[in-house]
């Protein structure tokens, strides 16, 4: 009788989870517009340096820590609930072209009377500095994504698991804003963790935070 292996599964599983979120041109994901847009060019160009974060530790345990807290809100809340929810809406660039949003959150949950309220589960190595900035952009742009009354973003850290509701949302204006933009890197510890700071010119050096 074969043994079981545990760490192949958990392999398996964010393998396929990879593939099912191959990069396209002219889509753009929830993530690209909080971040390097660089980063975005980067992973079209140079697939293979994203590939070695499919077995990362660090990305394992946020992954189980979703699937943990998305199971309970749906044991919660039954069928008001769905959970990893993908959308997309189009908009139209300076140029003409027209490009894809795509996005996907935790959990949606129905309260009635067309009221829907989205969940954002982060997880961290502590409590510093939360909700951080591009978090909160984060949820500006699902709330504008799928209609959403308000989003919760809901951390887990060693030390304290809490909740930040925010209401605001992005205009399509500010989208369009965050895609045409040449900042980068948009935030200057991003550098810190970036897989492509081996080959970017435009690398910072000095600014780190906790992840």
């Amino acid at each position: 009788m074969a043994g079981i292996d545990l760490v192949d599964l958990v392999y398996k599983f964010r393998k396929e989870e990879k593939e099912q979120h191959q990069r396209t041109e002219g889509v753009y994901w929830v993530t690209d517009l909080i971040r390097c847009p660089l980063k975005r060019e980067y992973e079209l160009k140079y697939p293979e340096l994203v590939a070695k974060d499919v077995f990362s530790p660090v990305f394992i345990m946020g992954d189980l820590a979703h699937r943990g807290i998305e199971s309970l809100i749906k044991e919660f809340f039954l069928d008001a609930a769905s959970v990893e929810v993908e959308g997309s809406r189009e908009v139209v660039l300076p140029n003409g072209q027209k490009v894809i949003i795509k996005g996907r959150a935790d959990a949606i949950i129905d309260l009635g009377e067309g009221v829907k309220v989205g969940v954002e589960v982060k997880t961290a190595r502590a409590d510093v500095g939360i909700p951080q900035p591009h978090h909160i952009d984060q949820v500006r742009i699902y709330n504008w994504l799928f209609n959403l009354k308000y989003s919760i973003l809901f951390y887990v850290t060693p030390d304290r698991i809490t909740q930040y509701e925010v209401s605001d949302r992005v205009s399509e204006e500010e989208i369009i804003e965050r895609i045409t933009s040449t900042t980068h890197p948009r935030y200057s510890w991003e550098c810190s963790y970036c897989p492509f700071s081996v080959l970017c010119p435009h690398k910072k050096t000095g600014n780190e935070r906790y992840r």
